[in-house]
């Protein structure tokens, strides 16, 4: 998987998270008008080529429609989750339609005699495994253990969900976010005197 490094040098301020976690978080809801960090397709295009080894192998990079489509019901689920609030229907729908256009089947492989398991995605659209697999990541998150770990950013100007890996992470990013709070609180108790 790319490094938060390459993620932050190409323009996305997060990754590493769940491939679903992170494709909700390129859009920041916390700006007025909402920010689109997929705001064209050569941006979109970069997005998934960043996620390219969590992909199936030979997917196609989605469309700027497609991923827009995904990422729609991604956050709409992933935030009322995190809110507490039951899921809205029609992006578990949409979550699950996208899910099942690219089945996909164990397939044995034996290359110089030693078994490997591999999956056979099954549909006859390039990008359906690649939105498949972003899809199946943001339904295995909710249906995990992990789905008590999905937070928002104690940043108040930051919008981005992550998986806290423990209970004290409360910032999606510590080079960004959680320098920016430190530094603002510094500058705040200097400036009170």
């Amino acid at each position: 998987m790319a490094s938060l490094a390459k993620f932050q040098a190409a323009g996305f301020p997060v990754g590493g998270e769940p491939l679903g976690v992170d494709l909700a978080d390129t859009l920041v809801t916390v700006t007025n008008p909402v920010t689109d960090l997929l705001a064209d397709p050569g941006r979109c295009a970069a997005w998934w080529s960043l996620q390219s080894d969590r992909l199936p192998a030979g997917a196609a990079a989605p469309t700027l429609e497609q991923t827009r489509q995904l990422r729609a019901a991604a956050r709409a689920v992933l935030d009322a989750a995190q809110q507490g609030r039951n899921l809205p229907e029609p992006a578990v729908a949409t979550l699950n339609q996208i899910a099942a256009a690219a089945p996909a089947s164990p397939e044995l492989h034996a290359p110089g005699g030693a078994p490997e398991l591999r999956l056979r995605w099954h549909a006859d659209d390039p990008t359906a495994p690649a939105l498949a697999q972003a899809a199946a990541s943001v339904i295995s998150l909710l249906a995990s253990p992990d789905a008590a770990r999905l937070r928002r950013c104690a940043n108040p100007a930051c919008s981005m969900l992550f998986i806290a890996t423990d209970a004290r992470r409360q910032f999606c990013t510590q080079n960004l976010c959680a320098n920016r709070v430190r530094a603002a609180r510094h500058y705040h108790r200097q400036h009170q005197r």
